[in-house]
């Protein structure tokens, strides 16, 4: 079974696993936010799941091919070019996001929502562009998934 975009229920099932995986990985890496998680709100749990999704993106790149002329930066890119967009150093580019090493879930607080500065899986529209239309399930998903590590499941890692 596919979305309209191509991916398949098997790719958003990977996508919410590694997701889960890097959620936990940040939990055990900066265990302050267990705290924060436990007792700041569904607030604090959004930021926290954009946060993971910006410092963790899914891949490193995308991969296209430019589907008309056009020029961009004083660079003309062809129809038919094969292209990649940075996808990690885009959520980690120091012009868009303040101390981009540092994981930082308030960042998010008064973050715009733009399409074009957090690309952790595909970049632009869902509508028109190759923005993945599951990417609020895996968002829901990631947020059941840290309340189950921070309220229901007592852990250590070894």
């Amino acid at each position: 079974m596919s979305c309209y975009f191509g991916c398949s229920v098997k790719c958003e099932s990977i996508l919410v696993a590694r997701y889960a995986t890097f959620a936990a990985l940040a939990l055990h890496e900066h265990p302050q936010c267990r705290q924060k998680l436990q007792h700041d709100g569904e607030d604090y749990c959004e930021w926290f799941v954009q946060e993971v999704r910006r410092f963790y993106p899914f891949f490193p790149f995308a991969a296209a091919i430019v589907s008309h002329d056009f020029d961009w930066h004083e660079y003309h890119f062809t129809q038919e070019t094969r292209v990649l967009l940075d996808l990690y150093g885009t959520n980690h580019d120091p012009q868009l996001w303040s101390n981009p090493e540092v994981f930082f879930s308030e960042r998010f607080r008064d973050w715009n929502g733009s399409r074009f500065n957090l690309i952790p899986q595909r970049g632009g529209d869902y509508y028109i562009n190759h923005r993945c239309p599951g990417e609020w399930i895996t968002i829901a998903l990631m947020k059941v998934t840290l309340n189950f590590l921070t309220q229901s499941l007592k852990y250590d890692l070894l």
